[in-house]
């Protein structure tokens, strides 16, 4: 056991830890079972923890199932009581009371807020990209048009990822860092023969509610359950790559012949002003973007196939 870790190991670590408690959303642990699954004294991971990401290992962890209860609140087509048992609530109660004290609003009355502060933030840097296409002659609003959608079935996958941004801006690390991760990530895919998987990048945090400075970007390989072997597990171990277990089920598909960080703002837009239309629920916070190509990719954002 490494007590006395170099700093990039100490912030893998530190990622790691982020990322079990994100894939264990709905499901109660506690620190010790973080430190024992990480090789590291209790101890050292709750003052780790703080040092490399800036808050108290439970706090995040609370801070996160609440941002992304309140993104299922504002777009999902789960009641309430649904939600406090996704996000790890044993009662309504428990949940609404915590979700009050942090947002000021009990969960009833925050599903009638029309805008919220970060989604404003969202709104007028979409108003941005879409006047910069405008001066250059370009349809883009067209593009994100629910007439443009197609439907899939996607099957449980397992995501492996990297985390892009922590603590910083978060777009512009994505931009930064994509084009060496998306290579890395394609020459797994190929190297392993994985002719189902996907290069894809979004957010585990939830994009109406959490600051945009605070969001974690990643960029990562969508596996069919079915195509992952031991082999492949070794190479995701050695490239040091999180894991996020991906449930199966309908998504509707949207083709962009835009970049990946061009799409992505207006992605928000986009489901927000169709789930406020009432075409649509979304059945989770996990919609992504895959990247085909350097100006080709197709959002995907999973629904209740009933409500198309």
């Amino acid at each position: 056991m490494n007590h006395n870790p170099p700093a990039r190991e100490m912030e893998l670590m530190a990622l790691k830890a982020l990322s079990y408690a994100d894939d264990r959303m709905s499901e109660s642990f506690e620190m010790k079972d973080v430190s024992e699954y990480l090789g590291i004294s209790y101890s050292y991971f709750y003052h780790s923890f703080t040092t490399v990401i800036g808050e108290p290992y439970w706090q995040y962890v609370k801070r996160h199932r609440l941002e992304v209860s309140a993104g299922l609140l504002r777009h999902s087509g789960y009641n309430i009581s649904e939600i406090a048992d996704r996000t790890g609530y044993a009662t309504v109660a428990a949940y609404t009371k915590a979700f009050t004290q942090y947002f000021d609003k009990s969960p009833r009355n925050f599903r009638k807020i029309g805008t919220l502060p970060n989604e404003k933030r969202t709104l007028d840097m979409v108003n941005l990209i879409v006047q910069a296409f405008d001066k250059q002659g370009e349809l883009f609003t067209p593009l994100f048009s629910f007439e443009r959608t197609e439907t899939d079935h996607l099957p449980d996958s397992t995501l492996f990822y990297t985390l892009l941004s922590r603590g910083q801006d978060p777009v512009a690390q994505m931009i930064m860092k994509m084009n060496r991760e998306e290579q890395r990530m394609r020459g797994i895919i190929g190297n392993h023969n994985l002719v189902n998987a996907k290069v894809i990048t979004s957010t585990l945090d939830s994009v109406p509610v959490t600051d945009y400075e605070r969001m974690s970007m990643y960029a990562g390989i969508l596996v069919p359950n079915k195509d992952i072997t031991p082999v492949l597990e070794q190479t995701i171990l050695g490239e040091k790559l999180m894991t996020k277990h991906i449930p199966g089920g309908h998504y509707i598909t949207l083709p962009v012949p835009t970049d990946f960080a061009t799409a992505g703002i207006p992605m928000y837009e986009f489901i927000d002003r169709y789930i406020k239309e009432g075409v649509f629920k979304m059945s989770g916070t996990h919609f992504f973007i895959s990247m085909l190509a350097p100006n080709s990719c197709v959002i995907y954002i999973p629904h209740f196939k009933q409500l198309i």
